[in-house]
């Protein structure tokens, strides 16, 4: 076991002469990392290359989560420019770039992170970019890239089929295409956040990061395996798209069927080639976590840590709050934010999932007699509870027994889960033939 060192005895950023030994990598022998494609000294470079036109991110100590389990470090790549974590790729990728190149532009498909970074990317580069969006992509996000000078083309009902239109559209007016995952300038650009965190954290025991495609934690684990080779890291996916966890299990890429998720950044159909070979050698272990957990990281960050992030983003913090790494008991663990790009017409109904999953939102569906006095009664049995009235319907037209009654649809908000209890306890006893609709 080699010694601890400081950012100040190691540069992690040019020569490694004084950084841990390849040897020391316990997943597979030293011979096994110069298989593959990405290296070290690809990350190394990038940094230089773009380290004038990306943010170095902060890293915060988590105040209440992880909270009397580990020590949480918080890597706000959502403050980076652009809002995710791909503006470190996309830059990496214009910027090496011949001046051919850079004159006859680039088209690009993808995610609405990917597409904002690469206008973005463009636009700073002089760098022409023509963009091809299905039809539900919504109109903030085309503004948004219109804004960075880039030509919007809609086609196609979703990313698939726009992306395939892509390929044939750079070739009918001749630009250059850029795929949105797998390419290896790509994967080295996001490999210096990996670089960034060992500069940041002296004494540091396990990264979390999401997963989609896998581009983002492949060039993590070569930056900090190779510097840092007892690190260990972490994968986390939505349970509804176990994209790279199916390919570890198939032993390759595989396409799945992706189910409705709120982190739909990585809701992706298959891993990539690079990544995953990568992943499957050096992957600590990969997490799955559902939506009910991921709104309640949510609701955590931005409640108490005071963080607005997207739903990928929150799935380290949600591995975490389920209890998915008991191992980490104890330890310094960074969780990567990976983005701050959040739909605002999606946040009030994530925040609704969190708080009912947490027990502090409660539905109630209670039918009594139809008067004033009687409501009434309900309201301040409620209010006598210390609960919120969130919302608060009478419903007359569709009672088929009793015309003289009225069903009333509450939803309440709670402290916490024991209050929520004692709530539904008192009335249950007034109203025995109440409807509690919970998580």
């Amino acid at each position: 076991m080699a010694c601890e060192k400081t950012y100040e005895s190691c540069n992690y950023f040019g020569d490694i002469s004084g950084a841990y030994k390849l040897n020391e990598i316990e997943q597979e022998p030293i011979d096994s990392i110069s298989k593959i494609k990405l290296k070290l000294e690809d990350i190394q470079e990038a940094h230089n290359r773009i380290k004038n036109y990306t943010t170095v991110t902060p890293i915060i100590e988590a105040k209440y989560v992880g909270n009397h389990f580990c020590n949480v470090l918080l890597k706000c790549e959502n403050l980076q420019i652009t809002g995710s974590f791909k503006a470190r790729g996309t830059f990496n990728v214009v910027t090496c770039m011949t001046t051919a190149e850079k004159g006859k532009g680039c088209t690009v498909a993808g995610g609405r992170n990917f597409l904002n970074a690469m206008t973005y990317s463009g636009l700073k580069e002089s760098v022409p970019v023509n963009v091809v969006v299905p039809k539900d992509c919504s109109l903030a996000d085309r503004q948004k890239y219109k804004e960075n000078y880039a030509v919007v083309k809609v086609f196609g009902n979703d990313s698939n089929e726009s992306s395939l239109h892509a390929l044939t559209y750079c070739d009918e007016i001749g630009s250059h295409f850029i795929r949105c995952s797998d390419r290896l300038d790509l994967l080295a650009g996001y490999g210096t956040l990996g670089l960034e965190i060992l500069s940041q954290v002296d004494k540091l025991d396990a990264i979390i990061c999401p997963v989609g495609t896998g581009g983002l934690i492949a060039s993590i684990l070569v930056a900090v395996k190779s510097l840092k080779p007892q690190c260990l890291i972490y994968g986390v996916e939505s349970s509804a798209a176990p994209t790279m966890s199916r390919a570890l299990q198939e032993k390759k890429p595989t396409i799945i069927l992706v189910k409705p998720t709120i982190a739909e950044s990585i809701a992706d159909k298959i891993a990539s080639n690079n990544a995953f070979h990568i992943i499957k050698r050096y992957l600590t272990k990969m997490i799955t976590v559902d939506d009910l957990w991921i709104s309640r990281a949510m609701v955590n960050l931005l409640e108490r840590e005071k963080i607005i992030v997207e739903a990928a983003a929150a799935t380290p913090i949600a591995a975490i709050m389920a209890g998915k790494v008991p191992e980490l008991r104890g330890k310094n663990v960074v969780c990567v934010l990976t983005g701050g790009n959040i739909k605002l017409s999606r946040l009030p109904h994530i925040v609704d999932r969190g708080l009912m999953a947490e027990g502090r939102l409660v539905g109630f569906s209670i039918t009594l007699p139809d008067g004033p006095a009687e409501i009434a009664r309900l309201l301040t049995k409620v209010v006598d509870t210390g609960a919120d009235v969130r919302s608060f319907e009478p419903e007359r037209s569709w009672i088929k027994r009793d015309a003289l009654n009225v069903t009333v649809f509450m939803l309440l908000e709670t402290s916490d889960p024991s209050h929520a209890k004692e709530l539904e306890k008192k009335l249950l006893k007034d109203y025995p033939h109440s409807q509690i609709i919970s998580a």
